[in-house]
């Protein structure tokens, strides 16, 4: 596991999209536009590595191929609240030949550890209310719902 550089970029992109693909088919509201996202993708990789409040970490393989990633944001906290800092994981991808080895623990305590080395006290992210493996995973990892979050289309 390390730290994502931009020699990453096609890796990391592979894997996004696979991960979109994946969101879409759970929930059509993210489906992906008819452009070149690998240009926008690499764009918004690029201001993430030089950015000291983003992490973006990968687990390889064996072939020192990209098993996953995770992409975390610093977020400060506003001054009108009494309480620090938090991560925002934005998001956290295995590839699924390399589900149930143990990689999503390894890049989300890596994310925990990033977190408190800058002084964050709390971690949140969001998950697809149907993504019930996702879920399982972040509730064995002490995440508990705070919020309910409901959206409609407007027609």
């Amino acid at each position: 596991m390390r730290p994502a550089t931009e020699r990453d970029l096609d890796a990391l992109y592979d894997c996004w999209h696979a991960f979109a693909v994946e969101m879409a088919d759970m929930d059509p509201y993210n489906e992906l536009a008819d452009r070149d996202c690998r240009a926008l993708q690499d764009e918004y990789r690029r201001e993430a590595l030089a950015d000291d409040d983003r992490r973006v970490l990968v687990g390889t393989d064996e072939t020192d191929a990209i098993a996953g990633y995770v992409a975390a944001e610093r977020e400060p906290s506003p001054p009108v609240f009494a309480r620090g800092d938090r991560v925002n994981v934005g998001e956290l991808y295995v590839r699924p030949p390399h589900r149930g080895e143990g990689l999503a623990d390894r890049l989300l305590d890596r994310v925990v550890a990033w977190g408190r080395d800058r002084g964050c006290e709390r971690l949140s992210l969001s998950v697809n209310v149907d993504n019930e493996r996702a879920r399982a995973f972040y509730e064995r990892r002490g995440f508990e719902p705070r919020r309910l979050k409901l959206d409609r289309l407007l027609e």
